[in-house]
């Protein structure tokens, strides 16, 4: 399926909205909850505007973190589930279902959801590729699987290490530990960031089987234009976002963590 054709200019809304997004990312080492939310609302938001409704659907959402996106698909009427390594949702975010566990291998049969959510997981896991297989397994025919990352030519490739990242990964680590006499606290090159490009994740996808409905900024959507332009995708899409759809007709691949668990039945209710 083709990419959908540009949009016109941001509307009001999008300025507006992306403004509330700028503001609370400056607070959201002291108060995560209304940055979370925005940009979660945002997602559900973006997902009816490309037909995929959350009312009624089974959802994954792989790397919850805090915890915001599935309380928004869970608000939107979807029965999410949520996995982690460990569970870092906080007191103001609703909770739902929720199991321990890694991307790279999901602890489900294939084709168990409806929708596969990933929140800005891809550049923390050393095999992205892994990841989107997984993704893709545990997804039915007819569903789609959302994906969303930092890449790492954008200007917060690096995380708290941007600007410095520009240097590469190992000498960027470096300067910013001369600079700021500690080394990076949260995300560390080769340890728990790792360099991921736009480019090769989008050939990737494109061999996985599965219609590309959408490739987008997040932050963003209707530049999506952005997406079509090598070198220049890899550092103004900030965060992009890619929306597959698998084909009704193709098989399920027995994946890694398909022995784990054979349905959803035995998850924990929210």
């Amino acid at each position: 399926m083709p990419w959908s054709a540009p949009e016109r200019g941001p509307s009001a809304g999008a300025i507006r909205g992306a403004w509330r997004i700028l503001r609370f990312a400056f607070r959201v080492r002291h108060d995560p909850a209304p940055f979370c939310r925005e940009v979660a609302g945002g997602v559900v938001r973006y997902l009816r505007s490309r037909g995929v409704e959350p009312r009624g659907l089974l959802v994954l959402d792989a790397g919850t973190g805090g915890g915001a996106l599935a309380e928004a698909a869970t608000a939107a009427g979807a029965r999410v589930v949520g996995l982690d390594v460990a569970d870092h949702r906080g007191p103001p975010i609703g909770r739902t279902a929720f199991v321990i566990g890694r991307v790279e291998r999901l602890p489900f049969a294939g084709g168990a959801f409806d929708l596969a959510l990933c929140s800005n997981v891809l550049e923390h896991v050393p095999d992205p590729w892994a990841m989107i297989e997984e993704l893709e397994r545990v997804c039915r025919p007819g569903g789609h699987v959302w994906i969303s990352w930092t890449n790492w030519l954008s200007p917060l490739g690096g995380h708290e290490m941007s600007p410095f990242h520009y240097l590469g990964p190992t000498l960027g680590q470096r300067a910013y530990q001369a600079v700021r006499r500690r080394p990076p606290r949260w995300n560390r090159p080769g340890q728990t960031l790792f360099v991921t490009h736009v480019g090769p994740t989008l050939r990737r996808v494109r061999r996985g089987g599965f219609d590309v409905v959408d490739v987008a900024p997040r932050y963003w959507p209707s530049l999506r234009f952005l997406a079509r332009i090598p070198g220049v995708r890899e550092v103004a899409m900030w965060n992009c976002m890619v929306l597959l759809r698998r084909p009704e007709e193709r098989s399920v691949r027995a994946g890694p963590g398909a022995g784990a668990a054979t349905s959803t039945g035995g998850i924990p209710p929210a």
